[in-house]
C-alpha cells in the first residue's frame, strides 16, 4: 500500500453544514451539489485530519437554529460508528493513534471539532456540555454581532459577556479561533485572552486587503503567542477585486499569501485551512483546487517554488500537529 507522503491537516471544513443544507451523503458519489470533501475525497488526498465544524446558517428562526445544532452534533458522533476509517480526536491519545495509523499506511481520517461562531451558546456554563461532547476550538463570533463580540462585517467589540465567555473557555482548556473576529474584537480579546490562539482560516490583508484578512498588526501579535493561520483557499479572500465569474486564482497567489505568512509567523505559523464546503466550489476556488484530494497540489507547488521538503510538511500539515500536540488535554 503506497503510504502518503505528507500527513495533511485541513484547519476548516464545513462538513455537517454542508451535508444537511444539500441532503447528501458523506461517503461516496454525490449528485446535485458541487461537493469538496467527501470521505471518499480526505482519503485520496491524504488528509489525515480536518477540523470539521459547527455553522447553521443565521436567516433561520432560533429553534429551528438550535434543532439543526443538535443534528450537526448527532452527525459528528456518528461518523466513527458508521465509517470505520472516521476517528474523532478530542486528546493526545486519540491523536497518537491517529498519527500511527496513518504513518503505517492505514486508509483513516481523523476530525476535530471547531465551533464557527457562539451565539448559539446561550451561557458559559454550557461550554462543559460542549466540551465533553469533543468540542475543542471555538470563535466567539461569525461575520455578524452577536452577546459575545462584534463579527468581521460589524462595528464594536468584545463585550462584557464575552470576557465571562472566554474566562470559562480558559478554564475548559479550549482552543480560541479568531478568525471571524473584527480587528476592534480581535484587539481586545488578545487583552484578556491568555490560553491558545489561532486563525482556522484567514488570509494575509498585505496581499488581498480585506475585512476578513489579517494585517501585519494582527499577525504580529499572533507570532507572540505561537499561533498557526490556516491559508483559506477562496479566491475572494486571496486575490484583490476577484468575483464571481473570473478566471480562477493561479496557484501562485495562493503561495504568495503563505510565503508572506512565513515572513510574518515563522515556519511554524503557517497552515491550510481550506474553508472548502462552506460556500466554496470550483467556481471560487484556486486553478487545479476542485477538492480536499487535490490538496496536495499545495506542496507540489510549494515545491517548485523551491520551498523545502520540511517546510512543505509542516504547512500541509505538520504545523497544526505540533499545535495540537501542544494543547489537546492528555
Amino acid at each position: 500500500m503506497k503510504i502518503p507522503r505528507y500527513f495533511i491537516v485541513d484547519s476548516h471544513q464545513d462538513i455537517a453544514w454542508h451535508v444537511f443544507k444539500y441532503h447528501r451523503p458523506f461517503a461516496g458519489v454525490s449528485t446535485g451539489a458541487e461537493v469538496m470533501v467527501t470521505l471518499d475525497a480526505l482519503l485520496r488526498g491524504g488528509v489525515g485530519l480536518s477540523f470539521a465544524t459547527y455553522f447553521v446558517d443565521r436567516e433561520a428562526p432560533h429553534e429551528a437554529r438550535w434543532q439543526r445544532l443538535q443534528r450537526e452534533a448527532e452527525f459528528y458522533q456518528s461518523l466513527p460508528q458508521e465509517y470505520a476509517q472516521a476517528v474523532q480526536v478530542r486528546n493526545l491519545s486519540d491523536l497518537a493513534r491517529l498519527e500511527s495509523a496513518f504513518s503505517s499506511g492505514e486508509k483513516i481520517w481523523g476530525f476535530c471539532l471547531l465551533m464557527e461562531g457562539a451565539e448559539l451558546i446561550r451561557s458559559p456554563d454550557e461550554l462543559d456540555h460542549w466540551y465533553e461532547r469533543g468540542l475543542r476550538l471555538l470563535s466567539l463570533t461569525w461575520n455578524d454581532d452577536n452577546q459575545w463580540a462584534a463579527g468581521a462585517r460589524q462595528r464594536g467589540g468584545l463585550k462584557p459577556a464575552g470576557k465571562r465567555l472566554l474566562a470559562r473557555m480558559a478554564e475548559l482548556g479550549f482552543i480560541l479561533d479568531v478568525s471571524h473576529l473584527n480587528r476592534q474584537s480581535f484587539f481586545e480579546v488578545m487583552e484578556v485572552w491568555d490560553g491558545p490562539v489561532v486563525a482556522t482560516h484567514s488570509n494575509a490583508d498585505a496581499i488581498c486587503p480585506l475585512f476578513r484578512n489579517l494585517t501585519d498588526k494582527q499577525l504580529a501579535l499572533l507570532s507572540e503567542r505561537e499561533a498557526v493561520v490556516g491559508v483559506l483557499l477562496g479566491n475572494a479572500l486571496l486575490q484583490p477585486g476577484w468575483q464571481d465569474g473570473d478566471p480562477p486564482t493561479p496557484l501562485t497567489v495562493v503561495m504568495a499569501h503563505i510565503e508572506h505568512l512565513i515572513q510574518q509567523l515563522g515556519e511554524g505559523g503557517v497552515g491550510i485551512g481550506s474553508d472548502f464546503d462552506g460556500g466554496l466550489t470550483p467556481a471560487n476556488t484556486p486553478e487545479g483546487l476542485d477538492s480536499v484530494a487535490d490538496l496536495p497540489r499545495i506542496g507540489e507547488a510549494m515545491s517548485e517554488r523551491g520551498f523545502s521538503d520540511e517546510l512543505v510538511s509542516k504547512v500541509l500539515g505538520g504545523n497544526w500537529l505540533r499545535f495540537l500536540r501542544h494543547h489537546l488535554p492528555q
